[in-house]
């Protein structure tokens, strides 16, 4: 037993947990399909989530550098993916958002990912896939109250 706080052992916790999460999300997405970088993959995924993005929004977002960022956007602009566009307010700033063609994407993909289930959630009792989400939906908004 450890005496940590309640709070300290959210964090432990949090980082129990990422390499299980990562992997089973990861396994979503064939790579031959969904043919974007780890990067883009977030980039995309959190435009998706969040809609238009200043570029240092999205860097903050993905936990990445702002030159990583601005590399993997430049990417995805050439192919299609994504708009950047000056903002009208402040033109050094750079609004970042997913164009039409990647929403199709991120919906056909999820369709594919959802129809690919892993065994291990296939397994799953509908009772508890049920708790599963309960408990995702509640995790992920405390996490978005903190201002992730």
């Amino acid at each position: 037993m450890t005496n940590r706080t309640a709070k300290q052992e959210c964090v432990v916790k949090l980082c129990e947990i990422y390499p299980a999460y990562r992997r089973v999300l990861c396994g979503l997405f064939d790579k031959k399909e969904f043919k974007f970088t780890k990067t883009q993959q977030l980039i995309i995924l959190t435009l998706w989530l969040y809609g238009t993005l200043s570029l240092n929004e999205l860097s903050d977002r993905i936990c990445t550098s702002n030159e990583q960022a601005t590399r993997a956007v430049g990417q995805l602009v050439k192919t299609g993916y994504v708009s950047r566009v000056k903002n009208e307010n402040n033109r050094r700033e750079i609004e970042i958002s997913l164009t039409e063609a990647a929403e199709n994407v991120v919906k056909e993909s999820l369709d594919k990912a959802i129809k690919r289930l892993p065994k291990s959630i296939e397994s799953l009792s509908d009772e508890d896939a049920r708790t599963v989400c309960e408990c995702i939906d509640k995790i992920g908004d405390i996490i978005m109250r903190m201002g992730y």
